[in-house]
């Protein structure tokens, strides 16, 4: 049986003094749906919990700043995310990918902090937010910075959260209204298991050239990754089938994707091939077949 210490700090300053020690074994508890499991299997055993239950209305909130971008508060759940009328409309992306993580339960507990901080590569929302160039702020006795989300992970459940921080925030900076997305995750052993691999793509074109794009892989490695060689195939050519041939067939030799249950690197690759061809005919429909 577990001997751990439960605080419960009635500001955000208290919070972050709280985390000063930058103790390994101290933990902040948001949602709890992830660490609970991994306490659970004995992967981590903390011993001192912080409670982020009295600061909630602080990071609590989805709001556009005056430049137009997102702000997501650390506290936000995925299922006030998923039900956002702001995001809906702006990020639909997003909004239909909360719809199938996890079960409604878990949604209306987990938290986007929480989400982020797992550092758990076959979560859905890291690649889309990744594809997105989103950034991440982290706060501590020491300061505050913004970490973007292509340096936020940094291997299988480790991110560059250090030990005295907390995230309290997300952005997400203004895209043209132009930019269209799709994100399409993959499972093998079941429809909820974790995904073998999940592809996020945001396009837009002008007179049928595509003039931006932006795509990012997860679950298949240990860290979500950019596409940036698929990216730089198809910015400036025609949305055709032929280049998205092209693009499918670069991104099964840019992925080294690690061996699981769920599947070894061979059938991934051929896997991610699939995927990549898949989502860019839903953003591309004259490369549709047929």
């Amino acid at each position: 049986m577990l001997n751990v210490e439960w605080v419960e700090p009635e500001t955000l300053e208290d919070v972050k003094h709280a985390l000063a020690s930058g103790d390994d074994l101290t933990r902040v508890v948001s949602g709890g749906t992830a660490l609970s499991l991994i306490i659970k299997q004995g992967i981590y055993q903390p011993e001192r919990l912080i409670s982020l239950k009295k600061v909630r209305c602080e990071l609590n909130y989805i709001r556009p700043d005056n430049d137009g971008n997102l702000r997501i508060g650390a506290m936000t759940t995925l299922r006030e995310m998923e039900t956002s009328p702001f995001i809906e409309q702006n990020y639909p992306v997003i909004s239909k990918a909360l719809h199938h993580v996890a079960n409604p339960r878990i949604r209306y507990v987990a938290s986007i902090g929480g989400n982020l901080s797992h550092g758990d590569a076959h979560l859905d929302l890291p690649p889309i937010l990744l594809a997105l160039d989103a950034k991440v702020k982290v706060e501590s006795v020491r300061g505050d910075r913004w970490i973007p989300l292509a340096d936020f992970f940094q291997g299988y459940y480790v991110t560059a959260v250090r030990p005295d921080e907390l995230v309290t925030e997300v952005l997400l900076p203004k895209t043209d209204p132009g930019l269209k997305g799709a994100y399409i995750k993959y499972t093998t052993l079941s429809n909820d298991d974790w995904p073998t691999l999940g592809v996020a793509a945001f396009i837009q074109q002008e007179q049928g050239i595509v003039c931006d794009v932006r795509m990012a892989v997860s679950a298949v490695t240990d860290v979500p990754a950019k596409l940036e060689a698929v990216e730089q195939l198809l910015l400036g050519k025609p949305g055709s089938e032929a280049w998205i041939e092209q693009a499918a067939e670069m991104a099964f030799h840019a992925v080294e994707p690690s061996e699981d249950l769920r599947g070894s690197s061979w059938y991934k690759k051929e896997m991610l091939k699939v995927h990549v061809r898949r989502v860019l005919q839903q953003l591309l429909p004259e490369g549709q077949k047929g």
